[in-house]
C-alpha cells in the first residue's frame, strides 16, 4: 500500500505484512499497526481494552484532557508519561521501575504490591481473557510477556508470542486438552524451552501498548548495554531520564554515543519521531533492530543535515569495538 500514497517512497519498506492468519483473524502485524499507525486502535479485537486501559492511564498522569476521545497515541506519548510519573518518586524508584517493566512484564500480585511506584502508576492489569486458556497462561521465554491464546476448531489452542521476531525464533506453541482436564503445551518451532503454564488467579501483566513501547524496546536497551560492557565500553542505562537511552564511551578515547532505542514497526510514524534531537553532548545514534534494517534508507533521509545518524543494534556494536 506504501506505492498508493502521496510522498511515499518506490521501493517498498514495510516487505510483506500478513494482516490476517490462516484462520482470517487478525495477526500480530495487524495489532501493531492498529496501535501505531491509526486512531481505531482501541476497537481491535483482542487489544482494544488494553488500549482504553491506556488511555485512562495517560489521563491520571496528567497527558490527555480528562474528556479527550480514544485517539491515536505515539510511543513517544506513552514512555513520556510513563517515565514521567515515575521519576516523580525519585530516580532510584524510577529506575527499578522502568527495568521491572522490561525484565517482567507480568507480576504476581504480591510481587507488584511491594513497589509503590508501579501500584500508584497502575501499568499492571489482569491478563487479558484472550491470552488466556483453561484458567492458565503462559510467558513468551524471550520477552517474558503473556502469549495470545487462539482457540481452534478442533480445540487445540495456538499459543505464539505477539512479537513476530520472537514467534520466528521459535516462541509458538500448541496447547492440547489432556484426559485428565488439564493441557499439554508442545512446542511448533526450533525452540524447544517449553514455558511454565501458570494460573491466571494471582497475576497481573503490563497492556499491549506497554509491552510494546516500553518492555521490547528496553529489552535491547539492556541487551545492548550487557555487549558494549563485554567490549570494555563504559555505558550508562537510561542517564538522563528517557531523554535517550545508553551513554557510551571508551576508556582512553573521547567520542562519545548518545544512544535512543527505537523498535517500532511503523517506519513513517517512526520517521516523524526522528526529527527532534535532543540536547546534550556527543553524538546522537537512533538504534534499530537488525530486523528493521530495511527501514534504515527512510529514515537516514528524515535526519539528513542533522548530527543524528540511525543504525541497527549491530552496527553500534561493530562501530564501539572498533573505537
Amino acid at each position: 500500500m506504501a506505492e498508493l500514497l502521496p510522498g511515499r517512497p518506490k521501493e517498498s519498506v514495510l516487505g510483506k505484512l500478513w494482516l490476517l492468519d490462516d484462520e482470517g483473524m487478525p495477526s500480530s502485524a495487524l495489532h501493531r499497526l492498529a496501535v501505531e499507525a491509526s486512531e481505531h486502535g482501541h476497537q481491535a479485537p483482542g487489544i482494544g481494552a488494553d488500549i482504553r486501559h491506556l488511555h485512562s492511564l495517560l489521563r491520571a498522569v496528567g497527558m490527555l484532557p480528562v474528556n479527550s476521545g480514544l485517539s491515536r497515541i505515539s510511543g513517544e506519548t506513552v514512555q513520556h508519561a510513563i517515565f514521567r510519573a515515575l521519576r516523580s518518586a525519585g530516580f532510584e524508584a524510577y529506575t527499578r521501575g522502568r527495568e521491572a517493566m522490561v525484565r517482567t512484564p507480568v507480576l504476581t500480585r504480591r510481587a507488584l504490591s511491594r513497589s509503590t511506584a508501579l501500584v500508584e502508576l497502575s501499568a499492571y492489569i489482569g491478563i487479558s481473557p484472550t491470552r488466556q486458556f483453561g484458567g492458565l497462561w503462559a510467558a513468551c521465554p524471550m520477552c517474558r510477556w503473556t502469549m495470545p491464546a487462539t482457540f481452534r476448531p478442533n480445540g487445540v489452542v495456538d499459543v505464539e508470542c505477539e512479537d513476530e521476531r520472537h514467534s520466528r525464533l521459535g516462541a509458538q506453541y500448541r496447547a492440547e486438552p489432556t484426559a485428565a482436564e488439564g493441557w499439554d503445551l508442545v512446542p511448533c518451532g526450533e525452540l524447544r524451552a517449553v514455558p511454565e503454564m501458570l494460573p491466571v488467579e494471582g497475576y497481573v501483566a503490563l497492556p499491549y501498548a506497554l509491552w510494546l513501547w516500553v518492555t521490547l524496546p528496553g529489552l535491547l536497551e539492556v541487551e545492548l548495554r550487557d555487549r558494549l560492557v563485554a567490549l570494555g565500553a563504559e555505558v550508562r542505562l537510561w542517564p538522563f531520564g528517557d531523554a535517550y537511552d545508553l551513554h557510551v564511551t571508551r576508556s582512553g578515547r573521547s567520542r562519545a554515543w548518545r544512544v535512543d532505542v527505537k523498535t517500532w514497526a511503523d517506519p513513517y510514524g517512526l520517521a516523524e519521531k526522528l526529527r527532534e534531537d535532543p540536547e546534550g553532548p556527543g553524538e546522537l545514534c537512533f538504534v534499530v533492530p537488525e530486523h528493521l534494517r530495511g527501514y534504515l534508507p527512510l529514515l537516514r533521509r528524515v535526519v539528513r543535515g542533522s548530527e543524528a545518524r540511525v543504525l541497527t543494534d549491530g552496527d553500534l556494536v561493530a562501530e564501539v569495538k572498533r573505537a
